[in-house]
């Protein structure tokens, strides 16, 4: 049966992702692809997400791999991956990510050249792979390489648990167990790949798998949503104090080790209270709700490249930053639902961008 909750976690996340990037033009401790006046309320947005979502994803990708490679033989899952995230992860870096750096450049660096002179110069210029100043980057498809190549990584693992019938899913949660389960994720934190920490998602990917996607599991975090999430809002707030005084003082190596395992605590925490609330208030689907679950993947595919283009024009002709914000998020949406709904009806664009008939 279907985990609609799943499916509704998922589009949130996505959908995060429109106001999440808005903010990151406007806040003023790393820069971006386009930039705009800092603004503390973004700011503090940012640091009370950055930490979470992306390991949420993760960790529902973990989930819906439970589900998938119970339906599907190792072959097709593998053949599905490559369809889904690989093509679209490589068409994604030839054609839409130069348009980031393309505006990046003229942002940044006062470029005045063509998009295609720029384009030579995106295969060309290596920096940071950031491309927030320009240069070859993967930008935010960095998320399907990863996913990729965890989704492969993971799997031999999963067969030889498969192969000698180690299984947990009878196995009964409490938070006592649960919760540690953070160390894992701080442990495997420190391997890190163009600046992501990639041991960090191939482990809230695992959990997800062998964890969360277990109906005692959930059941627990269910029960326990509430606790769980006071438990997170108190420990996001403790996290921006601890960021504010390692960020704009120095930190001892002590400080710096304690405060990277409570963020971890803290983002763990989260994602617990996130599944808990989930399968209690959103295990359910309609028209609008089945429209995104189904296009989430390519909305997010598409949005910051929509976002960095429309963020440089409204920069330059809008003065308020309030209605910079407003306009820029608002028409990311709706142009990212446009361009999916255009590139759906294509055979030859839906396997570019791993969009589902």
């Amino acid at each position: 049966m279907r985990k609609h909750y799943i499916d509704n976690i998922r589009t949130l996340g996505i959908l995060l992702l429109f106001p999440f990037h808005t903010c990151r033009i406007f806040n003023s401790f790393e820069t971006f692809y386009v930039v705009g006046k800092p603004n503390s309320i973004c700011d503090t947005f940012i640091l009370l997400t950055c930490e979470w979502f992306m390991p949420l994803l993760f960790t529902i990708a973990g989930i819906s791999a439970s589900i998938a490679l119970s339906k599907r033989s190792t072959k097709q899952f593998i053949k599905e991956r490559f369809f889904k995230l690989l093509i679209p992860f490589i068409f994604g870096v030839i054609l839409t990510v130069p348009i980031q750096t393309f505006f990046a450049e003229k942002q940044h660096n006062g470029y005045a050249g063509s998009y295609l002179e720029q384009y030579t110069l995106f295969f060309t210029k290596i920096t940071d792979l950031s491309g927030y100043k320009g240069g070859l980057t993967p930008a935010h498809l960095w998320f399907l390489l990863f996913l990729f190549i965890i989704s492969l990584m993971a799997l031999p693992l999963i067969l030889g648990c498969n192969k000698f019938n180690i299984n947990i899913s009878d196995k009964q949660f409490s938070l006592y167990t649960i919760l540690p389960l953070f160390i894992f994720n701080f442990i495997l934190s420190v391997f890190e790949i163009g600046g992501q920490s990639f041991g960090k998602y191939l482990s809230f990917y695992l959990l997800g798998y062998f964890i969360l996607s277990t109906n005692n599991a959930i059941k627990l975090l269910e029960n326990k949503r509430l606790l769980l999430t006071t438990l997170g809002v108190l420990f996001s707030v403790i996290r921006i104090g601890i960021f504010n005084i390692i960020y704009y003082q120095n930190a001892s190596f002590t400080v710096t080790f304690l405060s990277s395992a409570f963020n971890h605590l803290t983002t763990w925490v989260i994602i617990l209270a996130i599944l808990g609330l989930g399968k209690h208030y959103l295990d359910f689907t309609n028209n609008i709700l089945n429209y995104f679950a189904k296009a989430s993947f390519p909305i997010y595919f598409f949005h910051q490249t929509l976002l960095v283009a429309i963020g440089y024009y409204i920069l330059n002709v809008v003065n308020n930053s309030l209605m910079q914000f407003s306009i820029i998020m608002l028409l990311t949406f709706i142009a990212s639902v446009i361009t999916y709904e255009i590139m759906r009806q294509f055979h030859i664009t839906r396997f570019m961008f791993g969009i589902k008939k």
